[in-house]
């Protein structure tokens, strides 16, 4: 608990040598991967879903691929930003659901869509990777790189102001 003088007691169970708690950082990390990860399932299952036994275009298969794959982008930054945190271990959480995710995108991006649409068999193209669906995975990277710009330079300056052990 803080004193009024603005210092900290010390928690008599940790020596104070030990490092820093990092599983609330890891736990924040992995929630926030998966909320993510939890949304673009949701949007890719119900962007190609045969609702009342229509089948789906080669459009919608392709978008609903191409915010699986975009996915991985802001993964990777929380894994990059975990990493750099000291989250080891528990960042498999996060990244083990990504894999399997990138499978089903990939799987959905290479899928026909419907044989009476104009260009059922059309390739997997460039733009499918800027579609609507994909506008969140787009912010989040964005958000995501200055909040590990942010750890780059907490780190560099916390590197800094360590005492020379040599001196």
């Amino acid at each position: 608990m803080p004193s009024a003088a603005g210092t900290t007691t010390h928690d008599p169970a940790r020596p104070a040598d030990a490092p820093a708690r990092t599983w609330p950082r890891t736990a924040a990390l992995v929630l926030l991967g998966w909320l993510l990860l939890a949304w673009d399932v949701f949007a890719a299952g119900i962007n190609s879903a045969p609702f009342f036994g229509d089948i789906p275009s080669r459009d919608r298969y392709a978008e609903s691929g191409a915010v699986l794959l975009t996915a991985m982008v802001p993964v990777l930054l929380l894994c990059a930003i975990g990493l750099l945190s000291r989250c080891r271990l528990g960042l498999l959480f996060l990244a083990v659901p990504a894999a399997v995710v990138a499978v089903l995108g990939a799987d959905m991006a290479g899928s026909p869509g419907d044989p009476a649409d104009p260009d059922p068999r059309r390739p997997f193209a460039a733009t499918d990777l800027v579609a609507d669906l994909t506008r969140l995975n787009w912010l989040a990277a964005a958000v995501l790189l200055l909040a590990l710009a942010a750890v780059v330079a907490r780190r560099v300056r916390q590197s800094g102001s360590r005492p020379d052990p040599q001196a």
